[in-house]
């Protein structure tokens, strides 16, 4: 057997960055094939470990490549594991260990995207159609709305708002599908509850009233919840969840699907175990149990996703879903220990923190130990009087380590990374305003988080003037903001126009009623009922009578009027689509300018163009401009957001996100700031997790995971007193869980940081009583008294009834603002040297002047035509498509354009059928390869007469269906001059002189020469699949229809493909 340290020794002789494993390392890396568990720490080297474990599967021949399947939860993630496994694979090969013509292809992917490939092969067994992509939470919450909003019963009522009933509606659906519920079961636990609470009679207390009201509410939402799914399952319209739940009630009915991928994957890694949820167990567990092995990887201490439906104890009950068979004898449970990522200090903070959470896991986690090489670190803190003096104590810290000469000193990417993680998406925008007003650029990552960005927040509050009569308060921010930036008197002047409207149509209201009592409701139609407010008071100021007008400044009047003209004219755009109206309400408010102004043309439009992602992702299911703006109220109130990787870390701005956002990620430099009682770690007082206290929650005992929650029984209650005791008693429990998971989140947020660490609270927050420091911020106080740190602020405790300072001394500001804020000083500088030049008599000059004067005026009319016709700089995305790398040889002008303003694309019949054919081929070579719609051609128009049955025909008498083809429908990934370069090649056929790559095109029209980049992309990476040369592969065209093949010769080789897309980075 080749031992782990002579394979390291072996890709030591092509990469010198290659080291030894640890002894850790070694013993999980040449484990015996059973299940087992590795406990990774946070920076543990877990990757590097998994990747290596797969080198010596192989480099052993104990499996192929192919044979082993890795599971991840990202695509990032996923990305990154395959391309550092076949990297090592390549070198391992080049170092001879591996035989030549050992093929290198792993099946690393999503846990989604399997469960999604299982759907594909084996959802026709169940009789239901899982050919649609999945559809997003936007998808999801249009559907729901639209079941919510058309309820047929009539004797439907509910205390709650309409978004909190769709809300409701999702997540009962979402576990109903995770646990594998019966709509009948819920029934009969909340009657049951309904029983009990009669049996003991009388309900004087809020606690019983608030249990009673909870299970009748969901006994009412249950039929809506039903149809929810129903109507999505009959559509064919799958959400993830609704594939995880099929796919593991088909590896749980299906034993014979269970032996097929047992046959295809003799080994299984699993990543992030301890987020895996109770429907991917499931799967997993009926495909891969009894002994296969199944290797799991994850850390209980870094389990923040029970809200996503994870479970806390999910590795502990590891050995439950994967038992060994009889004659195993190997370890069960390995620690990874060693942690490659935090310094000294800031790795005794992160043990201090975990030590509570390791003494209530039912797995042993050791607690993390620093590298050899590992630095002290350095941990800055402090308690601060109020929120804002908190933000600008951030700000200040940063501001010092941003702009430090030896950090300036060096190329921009290679700087040190920072970042600031919030507990909550509230906390950003005072941070945000602080590090700004330092000319620290900024970047607000998550949706969320995203609509307190002002340039955003700017746009949506204007989206909602326009869709909303009542929206007063988003109409109040640009009343007083830059643009209009009205007085106190012109707003009460509007305020009171607008109550004279509301009393004149409550008068009116009169006739209107008495008309339909006569039985002559027609006639009251023409009248005019007005409901007051302040939007419609301004859409009709230009017909105020004189005593309103009068109120008015001439100005404020004047600006107004033009206002309420403008909003017309934006109003008439809100019935077509939502990314006309942002782009319309952007230019109407000229944020282009004030954002690239603000942060340079580079990184400026960086919030706006993430908000208009995010619309056009709405937008593709056929939403709504109203129903997008209520989304994103309901999806930023979210605890965690919206679903999202890992984000990209930047070197060249600091980040602001929530710790949930931040998992998987690293900085040097990490602020925490909110470290307050009840802030962070939060007290859960109403936990959203409490199943009797919210209906959206399912009955524990009907969990997958009910073992390990409390039991909530009322069976020795005689009273409601008594009942309201055990009610009170079983909420402090559910929130003693919630606790454990905020200590957790603690510690995740710790461990983010590499060498510098930055945590603070305030004692005043928003309330108006004073909060302590969190016992978070106190096992950082523990390790700077022991170990050193830099104390920015030590502000004393308020005294007993002291108020808060924003409350007694509120800020105060010159209203209205001056629109040039900071700008002021410079542009009347500016002014007043225009004013001070004066225009020159002509007079008779010498040539050497005269020839000066022309000179200047030419350099000028050059430099103003030059910037005129330069392009606007477009960064080009870390991950592009294939058919992205063509039309950036094709037009790259309009490629920038469709990557900075990106436009949804509809799938028509032509790209339909095309889709069809290309999973028809598939099957004629007995392919069961998950077709994924990313790979798309969107280069290959069908004409109208190609119809599907005559595509068939005509590529059943070409050449390429009698022969067998090597491989078809062969996902790649290549990086290509650092961007990462994904497509999917149709079929590959060996011929004498190698290979030859095919894409079947199924319209007639041929293509030029911007298409072969495809090609070439094709045969480049089949080379890199097959480590051979690429002049061993040829590439063609094969037009279906009319039967005609196009062999390309002189395509683009590896240095012109890393050239073309230098060209645009």
């Amino acid at each position: 057997m080749i031992s782990p340290l002579e394979i390291a020794a072996a890709l030591r002789s092509v990469d010198s960055k290659v080291s030894d494993p640890t002894p850790e390392q070694i013993a999980i890396i040449s484990a015996p094939l059973e299940p087992a568990v590795v406990i990774a720490g946070a920076g543990s080297g877990k990757t590097e470990t998994m990747s290596a474990r797969v080198l010596w599967l192989v480099a052993n021949k104990i499996v192929r490549p192919d044979e082993i399947l890795g599971l991840t939860f990202t695509r990032k993630a996923a990305g990154e594991l395959s391309i550092r496994v076949r990297k090592r694979l390549r070198q391992l090969k080049e170092a001879g260990l591996l035989d030549k013509d050992l093929a290198l292809d792993t099946a690393i992917t999503t846990y989604h995207s399997y469960a999604g490939r299982i759907l594909s092969e084996h959802a026709i067994r169940l009789g239901i159609d899982a050919t649609s992509d999945p559809l997003g939470d936007a998808a999801l919450w249009q559907i729901a709305s639209d079941v919510v909003r058309n309820w047929p019963d009539e004797n439907f009522t509910n205390e709650s708002a309409v978004s909190t009933v769709i809300d409701d509606v999702i997540g009962l659906a979402k576990l109903v599908l995770e646990h594998q519920v019966s709509f009948e079961s819920i029934r009969a636990e909340d009657e049951k509850t309904l029983a009990e609470m009669q049996r003991i009679g009388g309900t004087s207390n809020e606690e019983v009233r608030k249990v009673v009201r909870i299970a009748q509410q969901r006994i009412a939402i249950l039929p809506m919840v039903e149809e929810f799914l129903k109507r999505r399952r009959d559509d064919g319209q799958l959400s993830f969840d609704d594939q995880m739940s099929i796919a593991a009630d088909i590896a749980e009915r299906f034993p014979e699907a269970c032996e097929l991928e047992r046959a295809k994957y003799k080994v299984v890694l699993l990543d992030e175990y301890q987020d895996t949820s109770q429907s991917q167990v499931r799967m997993l567990s009926a495909l891969f149990g009894q002994g296969h092995p199944v290797m799991a990887v994850g850390d209980p201490c870094q389990a923040i996703y029970t809200w996503r439906g994870a479970s806390a104890g999910t590795i502990g009950t590891f050995a439950k879903y994967f038992p060994k068979s009889a004659g195993h004898s190997g370890a069960e449970l390995f620690n990874l220990s060693i942690t490659f990522r935090n310094d000294k200090k800031i790795l005794e903070i992160a043990n201090s923190i975990s030590d509570q959470i390791r003494s209530t896991s039912s797995v042993r986690v050791d607690p993390l130990r620093p590298r050899d090489s590992a630095g002290d670190g350095e941990i800055a803190y402090g308690v601060f009087e109020t929120l804002d003096g908190e933000a600008q104590g951030i700000a200040e810290y940063f501001h010092k380590h941003w702009f430090a000469p030896e950090r300036i000193a060096i190329e921009e990417d290679k700087r040190t990374s920072f970042a600031v993680l919030v507990r909550k998406r509230s906390q950003i925008s005072m941070i945000e305003s602080a590090l700004r007003a330092r000319s620290i650029p900024v970047e607000v990552i998550g949706v969320g988080g995203l609509i307190y960005v002002a340039e955003v927040a700017d746009v949506l509050s204007l989206m909602k003037v326009v869709t909303d009569p009542e929206a007063g308060t988003a109409l109040m921010r640009h009343l007083t903001g830059p643009r209009l930036a009205l007085g106190a008197k012109d707003i009460a002047a509007l305020g009171a126009y607008s109550r004279k409207r509301a009393k004149l149509g409550h008068e009116d209201s009169h006739s209107f009623i008495a008309k339909i009592a006569a039985g002559n409701p027609d006639s009251a139609e023409a009248d005019d009922l007005f409901i007051g407010s302040l939007i419609d008071a301004l859409d009709e100021i230009e017909q105020c009578d004189k005593e309103s007008r009068a109120l008015f400044s001439e100005v404020g009047f004047t600006r107004l009027s033009r206002f309420a003209t403008d909003l017309r004219r934006l109003r008439s755009r809100a019935g077509g689509s939502i990314i006309d109206l942002i782009t319309e309400i952007e230019n109407y408010l000229n944020l282009d300018l004030e954002v690239s102004l603000r942060d340079g043309t580079r990184n400026g439009r960086r919030h706006l163009e993430r908000f208009l992602d995010e619309a056009s992702k709405f937008s593709r299911s056929g939403g709504s401009i109203s129903a997008f703006i209520e989304w994103l109220d309901v999806t930023s109130k979210k605890e965690g957001g919206l679903k999202s990787g890992a984000p990209e870390v930047r070197s060249d701005v600091v980040q602001l996100l929530t710790i949930h956002t931040a998992k998987g990620a690293e900085w040097d430099f990490v602020a925490i700031p909110g470290l307050a009682e009840g802030t962070f770690p939060s007290t859960y007082t109403n936990d959203p997790d409490n199943w009797i206290t919210n209906e959206r929650q399912i009955p524990f005992a009907l969990r997958g995971d009910g073992d390990e929650l409390p039991v909530f029984s009322l069976a020795q209650c005689t009273k409601d007193s008594e009942a309201g005791k055990v009610i009170t008693a079983y909420a402090k429990s559910c929130a003693a869980i919630k606790k454990q998971e905020e200590i957790r989140l603690g510690y995740v947020a710790v461990t983010r940081a590499r060498t510098h660490l930055l945590c603070t609270t305030s004692w005043w927050r928003e309330g108006s009583r004073s909060v302590d420091p969190s016992e978070l911020f106190a096992h950082v106080t523990e390790v700077a008294d022991k170990r050193g740190g830099e104390l920015l602020s030590e502000a004393s405790a308020p005294e007993d009834g002291v108020r808060n300072p924003i409350e007694v001394n509120p800020d105060s500001a010159y209203w209205p603002r001056d629109p040039l804020g900071d700008r002021r000083e410079a542009f009347d500088a500016g002014v007043a040297l225009v004013k001070k030049s004066q225009a020159h008599a002509l007079t008779l000059s010498g040539d050497e002047t005269l020839d000066s004067w022309v000179h200047d005026a030419q350099a000028l009319i050059a430099e103003v035509k030059n910037r005129a016709s330069s392009s606007i700089e477009v960064a080009l995305p870390s991950r592009i498509s294939t058919s992205t790398l063509v039309a950036l040889h094709e037009d790259p002008a309009a490629l920038a354009l469709a990557i900075r303003r990106p436009i949804p694309r509809s799938q028509d019949p032509y790209s339909r059928r095309g889709t069809q054919f290309h999973a028809w081929v598939e099957k004629q070579f007995g392919a069961m390869t998950l077709f994924d719609d990313s790979y798309l051609d969107y280069f290959d128009p069908i004409e109208e007469d190609g119809k599907l049955e005559d595509l068939k025909k005509s590529w059943l008498a070409s050449e390429y269906a009698q022969r067998k083809p090597a491989a078809i429908e062969v996902p790649f990934e290549s990086v290509i001059a650092g961007v990462l370069v994904r497509g999917r090649i149709d079929a590959v056929y060996e011929t004498p002189d190698g290979f030859e790559v095919v894409d079947w095109k199924t319209g007639s029209k041929q293509f030029g020469a911007s298409a072969a980049i495809q090609l070439a992309m094709y045969r480049l990476a089949w080379a890199r699949l097959k480590s051979i040369d690429v002049s061993q592969v040829s590439a063609a065209f094969h037009y279906v229809p009319t039967s005609v093949t196009d062999k390309r010769a002189d395509l683009l080789d590896e240095a012109a493909l890393v050239g073309l897309i230098q060209s645009l980075q």
